[in-house]
């Protein structure tokens, strides 16, 4: 009786020494290291804007993947000339409402129409600075860009995009964005 409870004592501890060494192996930290600024850019002229789309047919947008009516617009900054403190600007695009208002696994804006809302279509966002169409993921920093003296702009296009075979109606969607710097 003694062995077996010996045994058993045993057993009970090394479980329990298990049982505390594992949380080592599946826990971590995550450290936050940043910068606040004083010298920044600023946004020149109407800092929100209203980006119409033209209408498009759904057999435009008949399966996932589909886009089309994309439009341009411009965020324009104008930074300064004394910039010690950062050499790039970023635009760092944001969700209004974090779980409404974007997708996580495509990057575009849902969307938000209130009445006769068309379905299975987003918003897409592409920089298209330096000539080249890149995905500007909604929670990400878009483009950087040296902070040139003066007016430094950046240009995206939006447009739609399908995630299934598309139905008629509104399509409403709105982001928020930050300047950022490096």
């Amino acid at each position: 009786m003694k062995l077996a409870l010996l045994v058993a004592g045993s057993l009970v501890a090394g479980a329990s020494t298990s049982a505390l060494a594992a949380p080592g192996d599946t826990q971590g930290t995550v450290t936050f290291n940043g910068k606040l600024i004083t010298e920044t850019c600023e946004i020149m002229g109407d800092k929100d804007q209203v980006v119409n789309l033209d209408a498009v047919s759904i057999t435009t947008l008949n399966a996932s993947g589909k886009e089309g009516g994309f439009k341009n617009f411009n965020i324009q900054v104008n930074c300064p000339a004394t910039k010690n403190e950062f050499t790039d600007v970023g635009i760092h695009f944001e969700p209004v409402g974090q779980t409404t208002s974007w997708d996580s696994a495509t990057g575009n804006l849902k969307n938000n129409a209130q009445a006769n809302a068309a379905t299975n279509v987003q918003i897409k966002i592409y920089n298209t600075n330096d000539g080249a169409s890149n995905h500007a993921k909604i929670g990400e920093v878009s483009k950087w860009i040296t902070a040139a003296t003066g007016t430094n702009t950046f240009t995206y296009a939006g447009g739609y995009y399908a995630t299934d075979a598309t139905t008629a109606g509104e399509v409403t969607a709105k982001v928020e964005y930050t300047l950022v710097y490096q």
